[in-house]
C-alpha cells in the first residue's frame, strides 16, 4: 500500500527545505546590508526594519517547521488529519502582506522614478498591487472559515483568492521588470559603450529577479488546480515569500557590486534628468595620475634612477 503521507505532503516538505536554504540566505544578505550600507537614507532603512525582516522570516520559518510536525509527527499515522487545513496555513498569507507592502512599494517607486514619474503607468502597477494584498486577505479569511481543504477546494471564491493573488503578484513582477528594462534601453548612450555593459548588467538583475518570482507564482496557481490531492502548491507561496525577500535585500546589496565592476574611467555616472523623460550618460572626470623619480649620484659620478611608480598620496595611483 502506497504510504498517503508521500503523495500529500512529500512535495511540500522538499520545498520547505528549499525554503530554510532561503531562509538562511535572507539572514545573510540581512546582515550584509547593515554592514555595508550604514548610510543609506532613512527612507531605504525603514524598509528594511519596518518589518523587522530577520525576525519575521524566522517566524515564518518556525511556522512552516511547525506545519511539518503537525502533519507528520504530531499526528502520524492519522490519515484523516490530512483532510484538515492546519492553523499555520492561514498564516502564510498574512505574512505575505508585509512582503506585499514592502517589497512591491520599493519597486514600484523605481518604476517612478525610471519612468520620470509617469503617474499612470506607476498608479496601474500600485493598483495591481492593492489587489494582491485584498486577495492574500481573503485566502486568509477562508482558510479559517474552511476547516477541511477539501471545502476550501470546492468552494469558488477560495480559487479566485489564490489564483488572484497570485496571478497579480506575477503581473507586478512582469510589469516592473519589462518597464525598467524599456527605460534603462532608452538611456543607453551612443557614445559610451562602457555604461551599455554597465546598463545590461542592471537590466538582466531585474529581468531575472521579476522571472523568478513570476514563475514561482503561475507555477503555485498551476499545481494548485492540477494537484488537488497535494500541499505542493503551497511549498512553492512558502518559497516565493522567500524570494521576495531575498530578490529586495539582493537588489540593495547589488549596488556596490555593480559600482566597483570597473573603476570610474571605465563607466561614466548617471542623473536624471526632468528634461529628456529619463537619464543620461555624465563623462567621468579626467584621472589624474602623479609620479615621482629619484635620481641618486654618489660620489664616484654614478647616477642611479629609481623610477617609483608610488604616489604621493597613500601609495597607490590616483
Amino acid at each position: 500500500m502506497e504510504n498517503p503521507a508521500a503523495a500529500f505532503f512529500g512535495g511540500m516538505l522538499i520545498e520547505i527545505f528549499i525554503a530554510c536554504i532561503l531562509y538562511g540566505i535572507t539572514t545573510l544578505q540581512t546582515f550584509i546590508y547593515w554592514q555595508k550600507y550604514q548610510n543609506d537614507a532613512p527612507s531605504l532603512k525603514f524598509m528594511v526594519r519596518r518589518s523587522r525582516r530577520r525576525i519575521l522570516e524566522t517566524v515564518h520559518t518556525g511556522f512552516c517547521m511547525q506545519v511539518v510536525y503537525s502533519y507528520l509527527i504530531s499526528n502520524f499515522g492519522e490519515v484523516e488529519y490530512f483532510l484538515n487545513i492546519n492553523w499555520c496555513v492561514g498564516l502564510t498569507p498574512s505574512r505575505g502582506l508585509s512582503h506585499g507592502l514592502t517589497v512591491p512599494s520599493f519597486y514600484v517607486k523605481r518604476v517612478w522614478i525610471m519612468s520620470n514619474k509617469a503617474k499612470l503607468l506607476t498608479s496601474f502597477i500600485a493598483f495591481i498591487t492593492v489587489c494582491r494584498i485584498g486577495f492574500g486577505i481573503g485566502s486568509t479569511i477562508l482558510s479559517y472559515h474552511f476547516p477541511q481543504w477539501i471545502e476550501f477546494r470546492a468552494h469558488k471564491s477560495s480559487l479566485a483568492t489564490v489564483s488572484g493573488g497570485l496571478g497579480a503578484a506575477a503581473l507586478v513582477d512582469v510589469l516592473v521588470a519589462l518597464t525598467l528594462s524599456f527605460y534603462l534601453t532608452r538611456g543607453r548612450s551612443s557614445w559610451q559603450k562602457a555604461s551599455n555593459s554597465k546598463i545590461n548588467i542592471i537590466m538582466l538583475y531585474a529581468v531575472n529577479s521579476g522571472a523568478i518570482t513570476a514563475s514561482a507564482s503561475v507555477l503555485s496557481v498551476i499545481l494548485y488546480a492540477t494537484q488537488t490531492h497535494s500541499l505542493v502548491f503551497l511549498g512553492l507561496v512558502e518559497i516565493q515569500g522567500k524570494l521576495y525577500a531575498n530578490s529586495f535585500l539582493g537588489s540593495l546589496n547589488a549596488r556596490a557590486h555593480i559600482r566597483n565592476k570597473a573603476n570610474a574611467a571605465q563607466y561614466p555616472s548617471f542623473e536624471f534628468s526632468s528634461s529628456n523623460g529619463g537619464f543620461r550618460a555624465v563623462a567621468p572626470p579626467p584621472k589624474v595620475e602623479v609620479f615621482q623619480q629619484t635620481v641618486v649620484t654618489n660620489d664616484m659620478g654614478e647616477t642611479d634612477n629609481g623610477f617609483n611608480m608610488k604616489n604621493m598620496k597613500g601609495g597607490e595611483l590616483v
